[in-house]
């Protein structure tokens, strides 16, 4: 069996094994409001894929209507996202309340998202999926370790400023900076690659967006994120997020089987991402048994 599915296996028989209360009522504990060091997720269960926890939001990125230059607007028409209701289904009408982009999912194998093709999900994308990212705040950057793809994020904070727009050599993860404001930790990013999507809807960028992150450690074990996409060429004003949270794990939360903690090593291997494409999104896009 590959890596891709026996990942997927071993995920579930680590989800079961694991304590389900994990987001259950604490005692109320002191905290710094500035040491986000630590493993942070918004997970239903802690990890695993699946859904977000009750007050973490959803993988979207917002529920307000973003406005569309012509220019962006065509972007967002040429994305084909398989996440969100499906187009042209009764559910889909049932939701007028929600933008287009929830509601025009179509299967894999129609699509045209490239995270399939393990193409890297880029900033705010990674944020919202609901797996662990592990925080390392060191003296001069701060060290995002996403879970899912197995990808590693440097946030500067030594005083740098962030590149001339547009850059040489765009990043699948952009050119990012911090400092703090209050107890608000702030980064700002650009330098973005353009094939990244916002969220898993679809909502494209272009090579102008310049992403704002305001990171507010709110108690001992909750995390909150509003983020804003700046990007006049797409969006004809700032577009904000809804808030997004995240829950602390404790250290040895996540496990092997054999006991080894830690972040899984869930990366993305195009040989065996290629297999589990034919063997199960193309054959379930395309009604195949």
């Amino acid at each position: 069996m590959s890596n891709r599915l026996t990942s997927l296996v071993a995920g579930v028989a680590i989800m079961v094994a694991a304590s389900t209360t994990v987001w259950s009522a604490a005692p109320k504990q002191t905290f710094n409001p500035k040491e986000l060091s630590g493993i942070w997720s918004r997970n239903a269960t802690g990890f695993g894929g699946g859904g977000t926890c009750k007050e973490c939001g959803d993988r979207g990125y917002s529920m307000s209507f973003p406005e569309f230059t012509p220019e962006g607007q065509a972007a967002f028409d040429k994305n084909i996202p398989s996440y969100g209701r499906a187009l042209g289904s009764a559910d889909a009408a049932a939701h007028p309340e929600e933008h287009i982009g929830r509601r025009r999912s179509q299967p894999p194998a129609l699509g045209n998202d490239l995270y399939g093709t393990c193409h890297p999900m880029g900033v705010s994308r990674g944020l919202l999926y609901p797996d662990p990212i592990e925080f390392h705040l060191l003296n001069d950057r701060l060290i995002q370790h996403v879970e899912w793809r197995d990808s590693i994020r440097t946030i500067w904070m030594d005083g740098r400023k962030l590149p001339t727009l547009p850059v040489d050599l765009p990043r699948w993860w952009g050119y990012s900076v911090a400092h703090w404001e209050g107890d608000t930790l702030v980064v700002e990013s650009n330098g973005h690659d353009e094939r990244t999507w916002i969220d898993y809807f679809g909502y494209p960028h272009s090579d102008e967006l310049k992403l704002t992150e305001r990171y507010r450690r709110i108690n001992a074990d909750t995390l909150e994120l509003v983020m804003v996409v700046n990007d006049p060429k797409f969006y004809k004003k700032p577009w904000a997020s809804d808030v997004k949270r995240f829950k602390l794990l404790p250290k040895d939360f996540i496990k092997t089987p054999e006991g080894w903690a830690g972040l899984l090593e869930d990366i993305c291997a195009p040989s065996e991402e290629l297999e589990f494409n034919r063997l199960i999104r193309d054959p379930a896009g395309l009604g195949h048994n």
